[in-house]
């Protein structure tokens, strides 16, 4: 797992995290789970029907009505450790004793890695579904407040806590708007305390020690507030090479991130003299450190044109450099060589990023051809360093046998929520649709008439049209919808009109091979018509019955068009 603990440190930091109270909890429960499989939600965690047995074996009250597991957090959290250390794994829709269970505990570099990581699971389970960093952050600034000099009482801590909270969130680039919602789950309103939870977390964690009314920070607890950061996106060191800035901000996949590990690099440099370095660096990176580079540069707009300018002419930054001067009108549009160029430019990061079958499912959207051989052919001819070797890749992932996302469809289950009668659409579309493609599906199956805001929620993030700005959601048009139901690891939900508020939840029911003869997306089943979008009471209006043929006509057309 890979955390180094030096030499000097205290060795009774891993036994503080072996003797945890959430550890001993984990083992308890991934020893009941045992070698006899256990049924798993689409959420990954353990049915209703098993948790009062959960309950009996780790000494924990279940409350008789509840919604899932997440509402036990004395079962959940132990879930979640158990699943982050490898004593428990999950397949399919079953969990099993883990590995880790067999040879528990394991060394100290081992147990205080996998013990981090399980504290960053908790923490991203409870946190604000906005941003799964929040209770990560909260937990810092507690421990920083913890570890300082003068420590207030429990009564007096909210407000430094707070103080630094917002320090982090600047640092990070997080929005504390948004994140301080996660703190109201931790709000003891007996005792008006607002860090009463976040102590009892960190108390079972074994991170702190002392009574409630004046905790104290162990040697685990100081450790846990270093590392804790390892992975945030803080701004690169001005120091840093434009290449090194660029590898930095490239472990990070979301732009927004990686605009924030490139700022502190970018506020010590004149915008045109950084864009060029950066663009210079980026000739000689892969396709996807080379993305990040361009996508960089081309948060400085019109500033950078100079550096577009005189990268021109060159081999790999060169199509990047005329589609940018062309969209700041200083030169053509991009030929059909460039925007091939950069289409197998987006395979390649596909292949680095996601495999051979992502790098297969890009180049089958994005170039022309009779079949997979004459695309490929297509690929080697544009003189991109990569083709060669992304063409032999992809060739040889198809000639395998191994499934390709190209020749398969997702069956989802689109039903309205909170409607009685019940309202839904079974629809069949390619599992290599976006969510963008997926937002005009739901429009037609329900007769929406797309004048309204949209989002869609997979995990713990939001999606959107990202020329609608709504705050705080990644672009529709870049998730897959079988990425999307696998970062949902469950349900995906749609709110269409934020208000009337159309809640919509979007279920993976199965995958299927394409039929070469049918028309996708298609509509196989529905139930109920849908609601009049602009109904008033001063002015009532019928629902038209739902016409299937009449619907899949309109859902035929619109793939043939996409196609």
């Amino acid at each position: 797992m890979g955390i180094a603990v030096s030499e000097n440190e205290p060795r009774d930091v891993a036994l503080l995290a072996c003797k945890s109270v959430v550890v001993g909890r984990a083992v308890t429960l991934a020893g009941w789970v045992g070698i006899c499989r256990r049924s798993v939600t689409a959420g990954r965690v353990l049915r209703k029907a098993d948790l009062p047995a959960a309950g009996v074996a780790l000494g924990v009250d279940v409350p008789p009505r509840l919604r899932t597991m997440a509402d036990v957090p004395a079962l959940h959290r132990p879930w979640c450790v158990a699943v982050a250390t490898g004593l428990l794994q999950l397949a399919g829709s079953w969990a099993t004793a883990g590995p880790a269970l067999e040879r528990w505990p394991p060394g100290e570099a081992d147990l205080l890695a996998g013990w981090l990581a399980a504290l960053r699971a908790v923490c991203a389970a409870e946190s604000f579904p906005q941003d799964e960093d929040s209770v990560r952050l909260l937990v810092i600034a507690l421990l920083t407040v913890l570890g300082g000099e003068g420590v207030p009482r429990v009564g007096s801590l909210w407000a430094p806590v707070r103080v630094m909270f917002h320090d982090l969130c600047d640092r990070y680039g997080k929005s504390p708007w948004e994140s301080l919602h996660a703190a109201d789950r931790y709000y003891d309103m007996e005792t008006g305390t607002p860090v009463a939870g976040l102590l009892a977390l960190l108390a079972e964690f074994g991170a702190v020690a002392g009574d409630a009314a004046k905790p104290v920070i162990n040697p685990l607890g100081r450790w846990a507030t270093g590392s804790l950061a390892i992975g945030l996106p803080g701004p690169a060191d001005p120091g840093l090479s434009a290449a090194e800035m660029i590898a930095q901000a490239a472990r990070f996949s979301d732009e927004d991130q990686q605009a924030q590990v490139a700022w502190g690099w970018l506020a010590e440099r004149q915008p045109a003299e950084a864009a060029r370095e950066i663009l210079a660096a980026a000739e000689g990176m892969s396709p996807l450190r080379r993305s990040v580079a361009v996508g960089v540069v081309e948060k400085l707009g019109q500033d950078a044109l100079p550096a577009w300018q005189d990268m021109a002419a060159a081999r790999c930054v060169g199509p990047y450099a005329r589609a940018a001067l062309a969209g700041w009108e200083q030169c053509p549009e991009s030929s059909d060589a460039d925007w091939q160029w950069l289409a197998v430019e987006s395979a390649a990061i596909e292949l680095d990023d996601k495999g051979p079958d992502a790098a297969l499912s890009s180049i089958w959207e994005s170039t022309l051809g009779a079949d997979l051989d004459a695309r490929l052919a297509v690929v080697r001819a544009t003189g991109h360093p990569d083709a060669r070797t992304l063409a032999g890749v992809v060739a040889e992932f198809a000639a395998s046998g191994a499934p390709r996302s190209i020749d398969q469809v997702a069956e989802l289950k689109v039903s309205l929520v909170g409607i009685r009668p019940l309202i839904w659409r079974r629809v069949r579309l390619p599992v290599t649709a976006s969510l963008g493609d997926l937002h005009v599906v739901i429009q037609l199956l329900f007769g929406w008439h797309g004048d309204h805001l949209h989002v869609f929620r997979a995990g713990k993030k939001e999606y959107g049209d990202p020329f609608a700005g709504v705050e705080g959601t990644r672009d529709e048009e870049a998730v897959r919808i079988r990425d999307a139901t696998e970062l949902g690891a469950g349900a995906v939900s749609y709110t269409y009109d934020f208000g009337a508020c159309w809640e919509h939840e979007i279920t993976l029911e199965r995958i299927l091979l394409r039929d070469p003869g049918q028309d996708y997306p298609v509509c196989v089943a529905y139930k109920g018509d849908s609601p009049v979008e602009y109904w008033s009471e001063g002015d009532p209006a019928e629902c038209e019955p739902f016409d299937r043929v009449s619907v899949n006509r309109a859902l035929a057309a619109l793939g043939r068009a996409v196609e």
